[in-house]
């Protein structure tokens, strides 16, 4: 049994709109951006042994979001750019009830973990969904994973057990 836990934001908890870490910067994905996203999600969890054990469910959740996000007019993602080369992306329910809005959480290439990738990432989702009009913003991630103990609890992240299983969530 897989334990979740789903942490929570209110509306500007402290989350920047400026996520930039020179030279890496943030910003919103475009259309040509979502094999490089595809990239980044596969490669991110591949490296996390943390996710093994559901790592063939989790990368159909996630590669069907990443349709379902890039198949709309404007994205509904963030990425991490180092010069062209994506690095790190975010990708975003922008539902307001949706149980979970950061439906990739931050994910960074492994090469570039531990530079503050995942926290400007996580910052500038938290400020993009607040000017969406989220008044709660939802993360749901896998309890004592890395995002649960190091990046989730940044921006006044507050967490409680989760029950169900999220990746049975339909894109949105």
């Amino acid at each position: 049994m897989i334990s979740w836990i789903n942490f929570q934001w209110k509306a500007g908890a402290s989350a920047s709109g400026d996520a930039s870490i020179a030279p890496i910067t943030v910003r919103p994905a475009g259309k040509s951006d979502e094999e490089g996203v595809s990239k980044v999600l596969k490669s991110a969890f591949a490296v996390d042994s943390g996710w093994g054990d559901v790592s063939r469910k989790l990368m159909d959740y996630l590669l069907e979001n990443v349709g379902a996000v890039f198949a709309t007019e404007e994205p509904s993602c963030l990425v991490a750019v180092h010069g062209s080369r994506i690095i790190g992306a975010s990708l975003l329910d922008l539902a307001p009830e949706a149980p979970n809005h950061l439906l990739s959480g931050p994910c960074v290439l492994h090469e570039y973990r531990n530079r503050g990738v995942a926290s400007a990432l996580l910052g500038a989702s938290l400020a993009h969904l607040a000017q969406s009009g989220i008044k709660t913003a939802r993360g749901l991630t896998r309890a004592n994973s890395i995002t649960a103990r190091f990046v989730y609890p940044k921006f006044s992240g507050v967490s409680q057990p989760y029950e169900g299983d999220p990746l049975k969530h339909p894109a949105p």
